[in-house]
């Protein structure tokens, strides 16, 4: 860290100098040599307050740091001025944002003070004398409020007298068995200091570890020490132990315990504060806070800045400031604290520029959601000047200016300015991140197995939880921030809890849990808008109790919601009552203003809903839906099968239920079944995208055996004719087993002699996402008024009579079709809004080179604004119930040399249906020819009256009786009828699958 000014470097030259002069060593004749009358810590660690206290986190960090270099050292190592240059040397680097460091700075203070836990008992307790009143009150300038508690400020000697060195007798031991000389001696240490800092070191450790100093070591370790109470007895000094007693007691969890010691220990004879009395309230207040006792927490936090403000202890008047906003921002959102205005009114805050820079920033807060944007970029502008030429801009200051700047602009209208701030803060908090660091922490315990599994398993369901309304409403940027942040080993490892303690119901739970949180990590804000989306837009069906109180809450805040949700339905109306394609230029005219008009609501919408998200305001993330596995299994037919995998860098685990049963087992090998998948293929002839197929290879029945390979290794328990008595399949897949036709795995049906047919013989099969998505959350299927049909070309250059043919193929299966075959009037996202069903029979550009949300499901406006995947998902709600895909690609098409395998259809399917999407026939490779559209065709006239998984097994079984047109399957070479002959290869009827949440048909 570099010094800021001249001054600075003045300062810490006489620092050196002073630490120099000072250092000593117990066992040698220096220290008598040098007096008695030097205090430890010297005067020249006080050279490091100042610039602490105005934000030159560096330039105190020098000076602390090379006061430690010189501090005292014995043959028993550091002694215990070395606590307080560790503890501020861990206070600098915490404010930057340096979590390890601060780790290690405050570990090594805590270390020390173990080695020597039993210094105050060296102290000579009559030489102290009583407490009594200051006569000099601080607490008079404090302009914010008066204390109640009834004590005054103790008058203490600046230095303890301490007795170092062997007793005679412990010479004369020396002497005979050898060692170090060492006589006795007085030396005057600053006790007060020396007790603060090892206070303050529990107490900011506790704050960056959380829920792991339960578990720590060192936690325990001097909570024992300080248990024994390590003082005079009978002596006031036995007051700042309980402090520190009660602060330990905190860290290991034992908050009841913890109070108690605390509030005894906040006045000395029940009269005096002491400067360890605002660290004792501050942590009450914390704990208050956590427990949500909100007017409680506002009490001690004020408390605790009147008693940091009568010892000068500015650090302890920051957190009491951080506190307090967080209370009036959880209690009193729309009102200006007036303590915090008060303090601007100050008259010491002239030269604490990190407390000014931070009330600037909870007074920029307080006035956004006042809704005075002017007085907030005020106070934002105010916070700047006092972070200029200061590390504090660098570091966690610095980073919530970023995030209340983005905020600002939200608010303000500028979209542009509010991403680009907080794209830039969320990229500096996540190295600065408590919950991201301890999540971290928490892998290294468990990989080093320094935890048990069970203690893994409760650190990592905390630190991994999805957003809580408390966590909104205390933290919003930090969950921002946590939410983009995803932890894949840890999320494995978090997993690897419940399978080693053999849960097998909650570790479903758990792959739901993890596939949901990578489907969030690819979203704007890590999905938080999505949730908002839904709590404000989806179907009342789709909200639990939870999300109606949200949306009535969002509603009553902010009115204009229920105007721009009025104003969008008003728009869609209209537009249903245009022809999807309008023949004539009135129409068309007509069609284009709405959507301008409604791209226009969109627009005003998407900008409100970024300034929500910014705020504290809770919001349930309703989709993809997350249900227990007994709410799933409930939910289920006697006949239904739910076959869900979930992929770990070591082993694939298969989870198969019904309503009544389930079974559980591991694929100890992923690469194995990578390969086998890649080997089926291959087989298929599946090699490169879109190149040509040899009718030669699809007559080879090699791939037969490969299937029915797969399969056994997929389900090794697997007996013969196992699915006859069942109706359907819901297979959920992970990682490359989304490329896996299950429907032409081949099965032994139970006939005897070892014969085998495809599965999709044997059962209906259908696929989900996830386990939630097995199950619909709607009765019924609504019935379809129109269906979008985009024409284009399934095959890159084929002729236009094939496309038409294919047109012709579809067009009457489906109700009041609408054909699309030029420029359309506005984006596809917006007139999708008011599609009932899509068919696109288009080539789609790859979605599997990881721009997962930048390709356009709708292909008549591809590539123009407003036409990809992410616009898709834009308010207002709404998609097509039904969506059919046959031209898109995915990894599966080069037998999975893509990218991270099986995202791509994991995210677009899950993107299609957060739009409100119950079904999507999506291909897994591109055909590309009549068998893809005789699928489309033989789905789109059964839903009517089917379940989609009964539609799609007759659809398939009709498929593979059809013939072999070459001139209607581009990809297919050389072939001719003693080759190939029906379109019975998996190739052809395989190529698709079905998504769909086993909604049923409207039968009334």
């Amino acid at each position: 860290m570099t010094l800021a000014s001249s001054r600075y470097l003045l300062i810490l030259t006489l620092a050196l100098f002073a630490s120099l002069q000072s250092g000593t060593n117990f066992a040698g004749t220096t220290l008598q040599a040098q007096g008695r009358s030097r205090m430890v810590p010297p005067n020249a660690y006080f050279a490091g307050f100042g610039p602490l206290y105005e934000g030159n986190y560096g330039t105190a960090a020098d000076v602390f740091g090379a006061g430690g270099k010189s501090a005292i050292r014995s043959t028993e190592g550091l002694w215990i001025d070395s606590i307080c240059y560790s503890t501020m040397l861990g206070e600098c680097y915490f404010q930057m944002g340096n979590n390890v460091m601060a780790m290690e700075s405050y570990n090594k203070a805590l270390r020390i003070f173990v080695t020597h836990s039993n210094w105050m008992l060296r102290i000579t307790p009559e030489s102290l004398g009583p407490v009594g009143a200051s006569t000099n009150d601080r607490r008079s300038t404090v302009t914010w409020g008066k204390s109640t508690r009834n004590t005054a400020i103790g008058s203490y000697p600046e230095s303890f007298p301490m007795l170092q060195g062997n007793t005679q007798a412990q010479n004369q031991s020396v002497a005979r068995n050898g060692g170090v000389l060492s006589g006795q001696q007085i030396y005057p240490v600053r006790g007060g200091e020396i007790a603060r800092c090892i206070a303050l070191a529990i107490y900011r450790r506790q704050e960056i570890l959380g829920p792991i100093s339960t578990q720590d070591e060192l936690s325990r370790t001097v909570a024992g020490i300080l248990q024994r109470r390590p003082a005079p007895p009978n002596h006031w000094l036995g007051v700042l132990v309980d402090v520190q007693h009660g602060l330990a007691l905190a860290a290991i969890g034992k908050t009841d315990e913890a109070v108690q010691t605390l509030q005894r220990s906040l006045a000395i004879a029940g009269q005096f504060d002491h400067p360890l009395t605002s660290l004792a309230l501050l942590q009450l207040g914390r704990i208050a806070l956590q427990q949500q006792n909100y007017d409680v927490a506002q009490t001690f936090f004020l408390e605790a800045s009147y008693s940091a403000v009568a010892f000068q202890q500015y650090q302890q008047v920051e957190d009491a400031l951080d506190g307090l906003s967080r209370v009036s921002m959880i209690t009193k959102p729309g009102q200006m604290p007036q303590g915090l205005i008060a303090m601007s009114n100050w008259g010491e805050l002239r030269g604490l520029d990190a407390l000014r820079a931070k009330l600037s920033l909870a007074l920029a807060e307080a006035n956004v959601y006042m809704g005075n944007l002017p007085a907030a970029s005020s106070s934002l502008e105010n916070a700047r000047r006092a972070m200029t030429r200061t590390s504090m801009a660098q570091g966690r200051v610095g980073i919530r200016y970023g995030y209340l700047s983005a905020l600002i602009a939200f608010q303000s209208g500028n979209a542009t300015s509010g991403t680009k701030s907080l794209g830039a803060a969320i990229a500096a908090n996540r190295a600065v991140s408590t919950r991201l660091y301890q999540t971290e922490l928490t892998n290294q315990l468990f990989l080093a197995n320094s935890i048990t599994e069970r203690s893994a398993q409760l650190l990592f369901d905390e630190l991994l939880r999805e957003p809580t309304d408390a966590d909104w409403i205390t933290e919003p940027f930090e969950t921002l921030t946590v939410l983009l942040s995803p932890n894949p080993v840890a999320m494995e490892n978090w997993f690897n809890t419940t399978i080693i303690r053999k849960q097998p119901e909650l570790s479903l739970e758990l792959a739901d849990r993890i596939r949901r949180m990578r489907f969030f990590a690819t979203l704007p804000l890590g999905g938080r808008l999505l949730a908002l989306r839904w709590v404000l837009e989806a179907p009342e069906s789709a909200l639990d109790t939870k999300a109606k109180l949200q949306r009535q809450d969002l509603e009553s805040k902010f009115p204009e919601i229920k105007t721009l949700h009025a104003e969008a339905e008003a728009i869609e109306a209209e537009l249903r009552k245009i022809d999807i394609q309008p023949a004539d230029k009135e129409a068309y005219a007509n069609q284009r203003t709405l959507l301008e008009k409604l791209a226009a609501v969109s627009d005003k919408y998407e900008l409100l809903l970024s300034a929500i998200s910014l705020r504290r305001t809770p919001s349930e993330f309703l989709f993809p839906p997350l249900r227990t596995t007994a709410k799933i299994r409930e939910q289920l037919e006697d006949t239904q099968l739910v076959l869900s995998f979930f992929s770990t860098s070591r082993a694939v685990h298969a989870f198969l239920f019904t309503k009544k049963d389930y079974v559980t087992w591991r694929l100890d090998n992923p690469r194995e079944t990578k390969g086998k998948v890649a080997d089926l293929l291959q087989q298929m002839g599946l090699v490169k995208r879109d190149a040509p197929v040899s009718a030669k290879q699809l007559a080879d029945p090699e791939w037969k055996k490969t299937s029915e390979d797969l399969l056994k290794m997929l389900i090794p328990s697997l007996k013969p004719g196992f699915w006859n008595q069942y109706d359907e399949l819901v297979v959920v897949p992970d990682d490359v087993l989304w490329y896996v036709p299950f429907e032409a795995l081949h099965t032994d049906d139970g006939l005897g002699a070892g014969h085998t047919v495809p599965l999709t013989e044997a059962i209906a099969i259908r696929y989900a996402p996830t386990a939630g998505l097995a199950v619909p959350e709607k009765g019924a299927r609504p019935r379809p008024q129109n269906t979008a049909i985009v024409v284009g070309r399934l095959f890159n250059g084929e002729d236009a009579a094939v496309t038409e043919q294919h047109y012709e193929r579809v067009r009457d299966v489906f109700i009041s079709p609408g054909r699309i075959d030029r420029p359309t009037a506005g984006p596809s996202s917006l007139l999708a809004k008011v599609w009932d069903q899509m068919v696109v029979i288009d080539d789609s550009e790859d979605a599997n080179r990881g721009e997962y949300w930048a390709w356009s499901p709708g292909q008549a406006d591809r590539n123009k604004p407003g036409s990809d995947l992410a616009s898709w998902l834009r308010s207002p709600l709404g998609g097509p119930e039904v969506i059919y895909l046959p031209g898109f690609h995915s990894a599966a098409e080069d037998s999975i040399k893509g990218t991270t395998p099986g995202t791509d259809l994991f995210i677009t399917s899950l993107g299609l249906m957060a739009t409100g999407s119950e079904t999507v026939a999506i291909s897994r490779w591109h055909s590309a020819g009549s068998a893809s559209m005789a699928i489309v065709e033989g789905l789109g006239k059964r839903l009517d009256t089917e379940t989609a998984s009964k539609a799609w097994q007759q659809a398939i079984a009709d498929v593979r009786k059809m013939s072999l047109d070459p001139d209607l399957e581009p990809r297919i070479k050389g072939a001719d009828p003693s080759t190939v002959t029906t379109l019975d290869s998996p190739y052809f009827w395989a190529d698709m699958m079905l998504i769909d949440t086993g909604i049923r048909p409207n039968t009334d």
